[in-house]
């Protein structure tokens, strides 16, 4: 059990994140008996096929043991179907505390605005227990109206500073930051001088996230904090804009952001960087401009990529951007440069993208070859020998600029015949590439053309076609050419999930009405695969084994992992499976945002959907997670995504929490997560072996 003073080590933010996590592993626990594990193993199967069955769901809701009660809560969570806000209700009479604090949170995740009285009185009432209370402050930022906002400013204003409401309160202070409505501002400022600086940082966080001018003064003072947790977070509030229509004026904001880049800590040197550039005088473009002579490469590309949202008011910083695009400076910042310079100047950018397009770094040659496609007739030659490259991306970006050229010819007959030709390719890198340059242009005389690459690109390993397809579909469409009408004409039944997910996107409600719901998934695994990933995976969780352990070689170091098999047996599972094939050598780390995470490209783009399983695990400071479609799904989508594209978290990201999947932690190597630069690859991936000391 996790001492008090471990907990007080390990501050308020990653304890919570591991209680919630864990939340068997704390305390004694009853067995699980063959029909206990049996359940456990429906329930996975309906959780990963996207299967709402309610009578099931039902009777294993009521079981006697209580974990079994509490993974119930989490599958409706994951369902995602209304009907499962009944089943919650029903589970409000709930006597064991973690399962009714996961049924709280499981009714934030479903927005279940009928719960906003009861969950109301659980955070108002000082009997209700502090986990269940902080989850019913989580709970309000998911749901989010004025009434939910009003029930946090309540709470906050009256709530007795001690240990015991410091979790909550904390939690409470995160969902009033995730509401979008601006509103009284008290009862954040009232914590941003609490002595605990997991407090202030949050309340710096809430202050910051609504964009709103009346914050910025308390945000500048923040901005003074004595802890780099908080300053960071203040300091991206005192951007021109905001800070211009605040009472501070956009000079003090300047004023104190230039003096932030003299800080310690280079987050808040970061931090200030990329809040300068959201000021547009002249002597910001001037301290934007030297600082792309950083050494250190968060701040001078974060300078790099200021300077290119200015456009064409960058032109003083031409000559020091195409400096740092030649070989020499570190690869994050040429890709960053040659970026911002397109941004600036397209002739500009000419002869640097076209020195940099033989690079041996491929985040370089991406850079330039997205440069160049932008360049039109320019990079004609460059573009020559891009179109075969070895690279995928490579070759869908050049060969959809190459194909955009014969759009210069106005004779249309002439830019169809040169799509037809594309289409009729076995690359399928070139596929996508004519549907994508036929984005903006496309009208019903090119419906034909596409429902024929979109019957071939259904058979293909890889998504991406049929999504580039559908995106030029659904354009014309908006263009009034009648195109999805013809769509779900020649397709009466949706070719995959995957097709499904993205026609959901494109289309909305209507790939519900043509296609159904898309649920079941069909997933590849088998009831063998199901029981094999309870019994090897949540059983031994459950019972307080040591979690499944990886070691992470990249070009930076070492990264060593803890997984998550209680809340996340499937991914876990899917990423072990991947470890023991050596699927992840050699994946790039392909967004690297400084101060914010490391993304690797997905590891195996053909692979099915995978399940999101969102807990009630925090995505904190070291996070492992996967990248989620959130923000990007269809109707009915249930946490659904992609290939697995994992993450390492470099600050806690408050605002993805409750849709992304809490796969795991680092517990060795974050120094390398600071360290990773965009364009780094993971050499190979271990599992450490039970009882090692590595």
């Amino acid at each position: 059990m996790l001492t008090r003073r471990l907990v007080r080590a390990l501050g308020a933010s990653f304890a919570i994140a591991l209680l919630a996590a864990r939340p068997a592993a704390a305390q004694s626990k009853p067995a699980l008996a063959a029909a206990d594990i049996a359940d456990i193993i429906t329930l996975e199967k309906i959780e990963d096929r996207r299967a709402y069955e309610e009578a099931t769901l039902r009777r294993i809701a009521t079981s006697k043991h209580a974990e079994l009660r509490r993974r119930t809560a989490v599958a409706i969570a994951r369902l995602y179907d209304p009907r499962g806000r009944a089943l919650l209700k029903a589970m409000r009479a709930e006597s064991d505390t973690a399962v009714l604090a996961t049924v709280v949170w499981a009714t934030g995740q479903l927005v279940d605005t009928s719960a906003v009285d009861w969950i109301e009185g659980l955070l108002q009432s000082e009997r209700t227990p502090v986990t269940v209370a902080t989850e019913a402050a989580g709970a309000f930022g998911k749901i989010r109206t004025s009434e939910t906002r009003a029930g946090l400013v309540n709470y906050l204003k009256n709530a007795a500073p001690s240990t015991a409401t410091a979790p909550t309160v904390a939690e409470a202070l995160l969902s009033i930051g995730r509401h979008r409505d601006r509103g009284d501002l008290t009862s954040i400022v009232h914590w941003a001088t609490n002595p605990d600086v997991e407090i202030r940082w949050r309340a710096a966080w809430a202050l910051f996230r609504p964009r709103d001018p009346a914050a910025v003064p308390y945000l500048y003072a923040l901005a003074d904090d004595p802890s780099a947790d908080v300053r960071f977070w203040a300091i991206r509030g005192l951007t021109g804009p905001r800070a211009d229509s605040s009472t501070i004026g956009a000079a003090a904001a300047q004023a104190k952001l230039i003096e932030s880049l003299g800080d310690v800590d280079r987050r808040i040197q970061t931090e200030a960087t990329r809040a300068l550039g959201r000021h547009t005088d002249l002597s910001s473009l001037i301290q934007l401009t030297l600082l792309l002579d950083e050494k250190d490469v968060w701040v001078a590309a974060s300078a790099a990529e200021a300077l290119g949202g200015r456009g064409d008011g960058a032109r003083g910083a031409i000559a020091q951007l195409t400096a740092v695009t030649t070989t020499g400076h570190p690869v994050a910042l040429r890709a960053t440069a040659i970026a911002a310079l397109t941004d600036i100047s397209l002739a500009a950018a000419i002869k640097p993208a076209l020195a940099m397009v033989n690079d041996t770094s491929l985040t370089v040659r991406l850079a330039a070859t997205n440069a160049l496609a932008k360049l039109g007739v320019s990079a004609r030659g460059a573009l020559v020998k891009l179109r075969t490259d070895a690279n995928i991306d490579v070759r869908t970006i050049a060969n959809a600029a190459w194909l955009t050229l014969a759009d210069t010819i106005e004779d249309p007959v002439v830019r169809r015949a040169a799509r037809k030709a594309a289409f009729a390719s076995p690359d399928i890198a070139l596929r996508v590439a004519a549907a994508r340059s036929m984005h903006e242009w496309a009208d019903s005389t090119d419906i034909p053309t596409l429902l024929a690459a979109f019957a071939v690109a259904a058979k293909d390993v890889s998504p991406n076609a049929v999504e580039a397809t559908i995106a030029t579909i659904s354009a014309i469409d908006k263009r009034g050419g009648g195109a999805t009408s013809a769509f779900f004409k020649k397709f009466p039944a949706s070719p995959s999930d995957q097709a499904w997910m993205i026609a959901g996107r494109a289309f909305g409600d209507r790939v519900v009405r043509e296609w159904g719901t898309g649920r079941p998934v069909r997933t590849v695994r088998t009831d063998a695969d199901y029981k094999r990933i309870v019994e090897t995976l949540v059983v031994p969780a459950y019972n307080g084994a040591v979690n499944p352990r990886l070691r992470w070689e990249t070009s930076r170091g070492a990264v060593e992992t803890e997984l998550n098999p209680l809340d996340a047996p499937l991914a876990t599972d899917y990423l072990l499976n991947l470890t023991s094939l050596n699927k992840i050598a050699g994946v790039r780390f392909e967004r690297v945002v400084p101060n914010f995470v490391d993304q690797m490209k997905e590891a195996l783009p053909s692979q099915e959907l995978q399940r999101d399983e969102i807990s009630r695990g925090r995505l904190v400071r070291g996070n492992l997670s996967w990248g989620s479609e959130i923000g990007a799904r269809g109707p009915g989508s249930s946490y659904d995504t992609g290939p697995a594209v994992y993450t390492f978290g470099i600050t806690p990201q408050p605002h993805n929490e409750g849709d992304f999947t809490a796969l795991g932690r680092v517990t060795a190597g974050m120094d390398v997560v600071d360290q990773m630069e965009l364009g780094d690859v993971v050499r190979r991936v271990t599992r450490i072996a039970a009882g090692s000391r590595k």
